[in-house]
């Protein structure tokens, strides 16, 4: 028994609301690594600093935290939302979420103190952590199925582009106005979409209870911590189905090293270019940062849209395998190392530094539409919010958590008694050594492509509690939606079987679920 879908809904129309959100949250995200907003530290030089960094008096491994405590936020609350959905309307989810996001942003730009602003970048996380687990599993059910990975591009291109526009923005503002106004700014756009999915005709999420609808009969009649009890020992049991998914932990692997690389390019890349190639001067003011702001924030913009569609169309040309979608992986990992390694290396002038880091950069966004592909395939459809989340856990814990705030302790140790000059190429020394982990990305992508040859692509598989329809309030993602497999009782096992020809041969992982004719 399936759920109807709202009267707002269009496929379409969903990846359009979904990219518009992606696109803001990611501009949160470049907003508080713009050097017009995160500024400089107070130095003899510049006594007053500028920015947070000027306001606060921070150094840099103080600075360091923002980030890290916005990720401690997301990635405590991104498994509670993902388990969450399987008792409660995924969408009415999102508007919760996004609601504590642009509360928390507005506070950062009215934070008295940095306690308190490190304080608000960790709800931010609390409130990006609903759109992380939820809006990926709805792309993949509504989809067309043999455009899915170009559908994924258009969602995670919105990643460097929102970066890309928080430079921009951050600059721009702070030209004319207190870095505090581009976070109210930002917070205020948001608030369209909070409404939205807060007040609209919910769109139904497989796996996830519609709107008022009552909670798993597991649960019923228990209280108190009987309740909490059961809860948790279901949570055990679906991340212990996702962590026997053996393609997802390379997987994982290789997408943690690879966002801890992004996550030192994002936050020390304009401020890396700035002192290599625009050192401040005593009495200098602030248009050469904001040209290197801007053109970090052209060059991610370009390369982000060109590489995130390029890796999506590469998918489905290629066959949306798992394997393929691992070697197109590792095969951006490693390509694109060496241009960044000779961009941070051989560079003398800004112009050769942004020529190369635009080609390697360009060629690791190649990865960002296969990666989300094989987080929704590789692991049952019913739990894809949970492995999303695990994901993005790994990610962040062990990736763009601590790489920021040690890489900036890298180079404050490698600056240290050194002159200006001397302190800026220390940069070179510090973002080449973080590149290293883009061959650990590379070689762990090719592990999951070995491994993904006898593993299961479960995007065939059908739900075990479909037949239960309204009372268990698992409803159907439309036409093109794939379904999912319980999580209790561990995966299901059965053959998957090609949709066109040789019925009731098993379907290797390696052969396309669609074909293309």
């Amino acid at each position: 028994m399936t759920t109807a879908l709202p009267k707002w809904f269009t496929p379409l129309r969903l990846l359009g609301i979904f990219c518009l959100t992606n696109l803001v949250v990611y501009l949160d995200r470049g907003l508080i690594a713009s050097n017009g907003v995160n500024g400089t530290p107070r130095t003899e030089a510049d006594p007053d600093g500028s920015g947070i960094q000027g306001e606060f008096d921070l150094n840099y491994v103080e600075d360091g935290l923002l980030p890290a405590l916005f990720m401690v936020g997301l990635l405590i609350s991104s498994p509670i939302f993902a388990e969450t959905v399987k008792h409660y309307s995924a969408f009415r989810l999102l508007g919760i979420g996004m609601a504590v996001w642009s509360a928390s942003v507005v506070a950062c730009g009215i934070a008295p103190n940095f306690g308190l602003l490190l304080t608000a970048r960790a709800f931010v996380g609390v409130g990006e952590a609903s759109f992380v687990a939820l809006a990926a599993p709805f792309i993949d059910d509504f989809a067309p199925a043999a455009q899915k990975a170009r559908w994924f591009a258009a969602f995670y291109l919105c990643i460097p582009v929102g970066f890309a526009l928080g430079y921009i923005v951050g600059g721009a503002v702070t030209a004319v106005a207190s870095w505090r106004w581009a976070f109210v700014g930002e917070g205020l756009v948001m608030v369209p979409f909070t409404l939205f999915a807060l007040t609209a005709q919910p769109l139904q999420l497989r796996g996830s209870k519609p709107a008022g609808a009552p909670h798993h009969r597991h649960h019923r009649g228990a209280t108190g911590w009987q309740h909490w009890r059961a809860l948790l020992r279901e949570f055990g049991g679906d991340v212990a189905i996702v962590l026997r998914q053996r393609v997802w932990l390379a997987v994982c692997g290789a997408y943690t090293a690879y966002v801890a690389v992004l996550g030192v390019y994002a936050y020390w890349g304009p401020q890396a270019g700035a002192a290599l190639f625009f050192p401040r001067h005593e009495g200098d003011t602030g248009p050469r940062s904001s040209t290197a702001d801007l053109t970090f924030g052209g060059v991610t913009v370009l390369t982000g849209v060109v590489g995130s569609v390029a890796g999506g169309l590469a998918l489905d040309k290629m066959g949306s395998t798992l394997r393929n979608a691992n070697l197109l992986c590792a095969f951006a990992n490693l390509v694109g190392f060496v241009f960044l390694l000779l961009a941070f290396t051989t560079s003398q002038t800004f112009a050769a530094f942004m020529g190369l880091f635009a080609v390697g950069q360009l060629i690791i966004f190649l990865l960002q539409a296969p990666v989300a592909a094989i987080g929704m395939w590789c692991v049952p459809p019913e739990l894809r919010p949970l492995g999303a989340s695990l994901m993005t856990v790994s990610i962040h814990l062990l990736g763009d958590v601590p790489s920021p705030p040690l890489v900036g302790l890298l180079q404050q140790r490698l600056a240290a008694g050194k002159s200006p000059a001397d302190a800026a190429e220390q940069w070179r020394i510090s973002l080449s050594v973080v590149s290293l982990l883009l061959l650990v990305s590379g070689s762990l992508f090719l592990l999951g492509a070995w491994l993904s040859v006898p593993g299961t692509d479960w995007r065939g598989k059908a739900p075990a509690n479909q037949e239960q329809g309204s009372e268990e309030g698992d409803g159907v993602g439309g036409e093109e939606g794939l379904g999912g497999v319980a999580a209790e009782g561990g995966p299901d096992v059965r053959p998957l079987l090609l949709e066109e020809g040789g019925a009731g041969r098993q379907r290797s992982s390696d052969e396309p679920l669609i074909s293309d004719k």
